[in-house]
């Protein structure tokens, strides 16, 4: 869903009449990003509709071709033997660090479990104590569930 695009089938003039009364007065009130997001409509929110094709292309990318076919699995785009360099600290962390990495206030960048760049999270503003998301182990397509315990 695009920041500034409702995500509706109907006008809130429609419901207005409908409902013998003036209760809505935009559409955003009825699909806006502000009711969409929180109740887990909206998987991904885009500035643009370019940015709305990039992120249904980075969707496909794991989804097999068919329901016959495997997922596509790509060339890694770090070694398969690599280590995991960040470590998870006792104190609640992000668990965003642990899947996709992060670098330090030193400059130093601490590998995460997956693939380097490749976790994308979704549903971001929905489930506030899970972390949802897609990325690559070894160039392998996977689904992603994180425990959020900082909140």
């Amino acid at each position: 869903q695009m920041v500034n695009g409702p995500m509706i089938l109907t006008g809130f003039g429609a419901l207005n009449k409908l409902l013998g009364k003036k209760v809505y007065t935009s559409q955003d009130q009825l699909g806006g990003p502000q009711v969409m997001v929180p109740n887990g409509v909206t998987h991904k929110l885009v500035e643009s509709d370019q940015d709305g094709v990039s992120a249904i292309l980075d969707w496909l990318a794991f989804t097999p071709k068919t329901a016959c076919h495997p997922s596509p699995v790509l060339e890694p785009t770090d070694p398969v033997d690599r280590d995991v360099t960040f470590v998870p600290s006792k104190t609640p962390y992000d668990p965003r660090h642990m899947l996709d990495g992060t670098v330090t206030p030193e400059g130093e960048r601490l590998s995460g479990f997956f693939d380097e760049g490749t976790f994308q999270e979704y549903l971001e503003g929905w489930g506030r104590s899970v972390v949802v998301g897609r990325a690559k182990l070894g160039g392998v397509p996977m689904g992603v569930i994180a425990v959020e315990t900082r909140n």
